[in-house]
Formats: C-alpha cells, structure tokens, sequence
C-alpha cells in the first residue's frame, strides 16, 4: 500500500469517527431536549387548606404569575387555572404526631405546540395575610377528571425523572417517609422526596413552618408539627413542573 493510500485510509476513518461522535452527541440533545424542569409562580385564588377543615375532594384553584417555559418554548400562559383535589387529611393528635394534607394535581393542557406531559410538584409557599372569605369549595371539576387523577395517585403513577434535576428535590430517608405514611394510614409504593418549604404568618403574628414533600407525579404532601395550619387566598407559591415531550 503506498502513501496516498494509507492517507485515503486514515481521512476516511477520521471522517467515520467524527460521523459518529456528531450522531452520538445529536443523540444526547435530543435527549436533554426530551425533557426539562422548570419552577413557576402562582397564587391561590380559591380555596383553603386546613387540616382541621379541609375534607377529601375539596379544591383550591392556583392562577400562573408568569409563563411556563421550556427549553425556551411557552408551554403554560400567564393566568393558567391549575386545581388542586384534596385527597387525604390527617389532623395531628398528641405531640408525637404531624398533620398532613395529600393533594393531587389536575394537570392543564398544555398551550404549546407539539405533545407534552407535565408533572407538577409544590415547592413553596408563603403566606402573609390569611384570607378571612375563603373556605371550602365545592368540587367544580368533573368527577371523571377527579377519579382519574385519585387512580393514577393510588397506583402509583411514575415519577417524572426531569423533577430530579431540581436542586430542592432531594429523596427522603425511611423513617421520614414511614412517619407520613403512618400518619395518612397509607403505603407509598414510590421514593417519596422531600420538595421545599413553606412559611405561614398565624393570626397571633408568630411563624409556622410546613414541609413539602412529593413523589413527582401530581402529587404533593403538606405536612407541620402544629395541630393546625392554613392556606388560603392570597398565598403564594412557586411550583415545580417537571415537562417530557
């Protein structure tokens, strides 16, 4: 073989190889554009959450404060209307327990081109000056709606994987997640994660904490030491939503 052949050879082997880096790193951005995380502000605008109230089936209505973007695409208009169906509630009893709300999300369809599944988590919430009109709603959702939602929660839908990448999303120990699966008298099937933090403003002006857990499928876990919370009109929040294409 002379020269310009072993030449020939070697730009030909050099051009596969680059081929195939290119398909492979094309391969990977497909992926990493497949699916995507991103938080969103919201206000609830109907409603209350109250472990000592609030009974399975009730809803609160959340208003979007700004778009929901992903990878650079609107997927949710600002004045998105995303309910929230209570499905669990458990008041705390003596000292050693908690309470807990576990609500289930409906998801909104989406308003951007092509087909999309979004995953909706709590990550936050603040509230400051408790309203004094809110109180329980009625359901105005349809009951197929609602029953679909309960089913996929109780089977234990799968998490949404792009939730992971969120730097609050940090997977729960055992003993934290048997805690609240003794609570709400229910087994999780699932990795339980805990999601965020909330910060409520009581009538006698001291501070009450909640934490925020999920399992990144439509769900989220409102858990506090103290006998009673509430969340009503007015509270803000900050969503997470997990977006696969």
């Amino acid at each position: 073989m002379n020269l310009r052949s072993i030449g020939t050879c070697i730009i030909g082997a050099a051009g596969i190889l680059a081929s195939g880096a290119l398909s492979s790193n094309a391969q990977v951005h497909r992926r990493t554009q497949s699916s995507s995380a991103a938080e969103v502000a919201a206000e609830m605008t109907k409603g209350k959450l109250s472990p000592a109230a609030s009974k399975p089936r009730d809803t609160v209505v959340l208003k979007l404060k700004n778009d929901l973007r992903s990878n650079g695409r609107v997927v949710l208009r600002k004045g998105t209307v995303i309910t929230g169906v209570v499905r669990n509630v458990k008041c705390a009893e003596g000292s050693a327990s908690q309470s807990i709300i576990e609500l289930v999300w409906l998801v909104p369809v989406h308003q951007g081109k092509g087909s999309r599944s979004l995953s909706i988590a709590l990550q936050s919430v603040m509230q400051i000056n408790p309203s004094e009109k809110s109180g329980r709603e009625k359901t105005d959702v349809t009951a197929g709606a609602v029953a679909v939602a309960e089913t996929e929660r109780a089977n234990g839908g799968q998490a949404n994987t792009a939730l992971l990448s969120m730097p609050s999303v940090v997977a729960v120990d055992k003993q934290t997640s048997s805690v609240i699966e003794a609570g709400l008298g229910s087994s999780f099937s699932n990795t339980l994660f805990k999601v965020g933090r909330g910060q409520l403003l009581t009538a006698g002006g001291s501070w009450q904490s909640l934490d925020l857990f999920s399992h990144l499928n439509n769900d989220t876990l409102i858990t506090s030491v103290g006998k009673d919370f509430e969340i009503s009109s007015g509270a803000q929040m900050h969503l997470l939503v997990g977006v696969n294409n």
